[in-house]
């Protein structure tokens, strides 16, 4: 799990940051804290389902559901 939430934290600052935006720009935009997206980028909190969700339609991430 922990390398999930390592791998998840650099997704999402690394495509933030591609798309100069700031923590606090983000979090306005998903109506969140911006502490939130700070301890889900710092690894100290993971995401839940709909607010990963959320952050990847709001970074263009794209988001694939099932296995292969």
């Amino acid at each position: 799990m922990e390398a999930q939430l390592k791998n998840i934290s650099v997704v999402i600052q690394s495509r933030r940051k591609e798309l100069d935006m700031t923590q606090e720009q983000l979090a306005e935009s998903l109506d969140l804290a911006v502490m939130t997206i700070q301890f889900i980028e710092q690894q100290q909190r993971y995401p839940s389902l709909p607010i990963l969700f959320y952050i990847c339609k709001a970074l263009e991430i794209p988001v694939k559901v099932g296995s292969d």
